[in-house]
């Protein structure tokens, strides 16, 4: 974990947005697209080429005869099993409660919670639900507020809690207008005040999005990933009220697509190459 060790240490206390890589360094699960597929009626009866995942999803669910089937088999395609190999996901994971730092992940699995036997917690506040459970993570502290330490935070949904997985395009329009309503509306919005302690989604994993350092790795940040790409311009705009750097660092290894390259750059994200995947894992 060169990579990260060497931020860490220049830029002190950070959180870490990881994505599927690990999860297919170890091989555990099949990749975003096979995922869908799998979780379709027998027989696909229209043309995939040139969707995205997430329209791909989509009209999955469209054609498929019980649409609430498709995410309980995306669910049961994520059960661990017994032999599965979770080292690179523990030594992630003990890395992260070595340095006290919050995780983000956008895996919907267990894999590394599992690996280091955390717990569910719910961060103490109102308005839980099992749709958006933003305040819920798995960690071994009892937390006030999301950047106090170590958890681990599934920001598309939770196998936990089957409505919570967020994997299509109307998903992922869906928490749009959830965090948008937390950043921009109402007096205790975000946008009111720097770093507000106590705006309206202060309990919830986006405060460690808009206050925390970050380290992006083992995620492609392709342009299927509309919610997330939307939150770091977001990000930008807020630090850009401040002055304030965007302290956002991507690591990869594998040669960046223009698109991706260009919006990294553009919103001030370091982007850190690297030659080998052990640099990271």
């Amino acid at each position: 974990m060169k990579a990260i060790d060497e931020l860490i240490n220049e830029n002190g206390r950070c959180a870490l947005l990881i994505g599927n890589g690990p999860n297919l360094r170890a091989g555990l699960f099949p990749e975003w697209q096979q995922l869908v597929l799998n979780a379709a009626d027998d027989n696909i009866n229209f043309n995939i080429d040139g969707l995205s995942n997430t329209e791909l999803y989509d009209l999955v669910e469209i054609h498929s005869e019980n649409s609430q089937q498709v995410k309980e088999r995306i669910i049961n395609q994520l059960n661990l099993p017994e032999e599965a190999n979770l080292t690179v996901h523990e030594r992630l994971m003990q890395y992260a409660l070595k340095n006290n730092l919050p995780v983000l992940t956008t895996n919907f699995d267990t894999a590394y919670e599992e690996s280091v036997g955390a717990e569910l917690i719910r961060i103490n506040g109102r308005g839980f639900t099992d749709f958006y459970p933003w305040k819920s993570y798995y960690g071994f502290e009892q937390h006030q507020l999301p950047t106090d330490g170590f958890g681990i935070w599934h920001v598309h949904g939770m196998v936990h809690y089957q409505r919570s997985i967020r994997i299509g395009l109307t998903d992922y329009m869906g928490s749009v207008e959830r965090a948008r309503k937390l950043i921009h509306n109402g007096d205790d919005r975000l946008f009111q005040g720097k770093r507000q302690p106590y705006w309206e989604g202060h309990q919830t994993w986006l405060h460690i999005w808009f206050n925390m350092p970050m380290i992006i790795f083992g995620f492609g940040y392709g342009s299927d990933e509309v919610f997330l790409r939307w939150l770091l311009i977001e990000r930008k705009r807020y630090f850009n009220i401040y002055d304030d750097p965007m302290q956002v660092w991507y690591i990869t290894k594998n040669q960046l697509g223009l698109a991706v390259r260009n919006l990294m750059e553009n919103l001030g994200v370091v982007i850190v190459e690297i030659e080998n995947y052990d640099d990271i894992y």
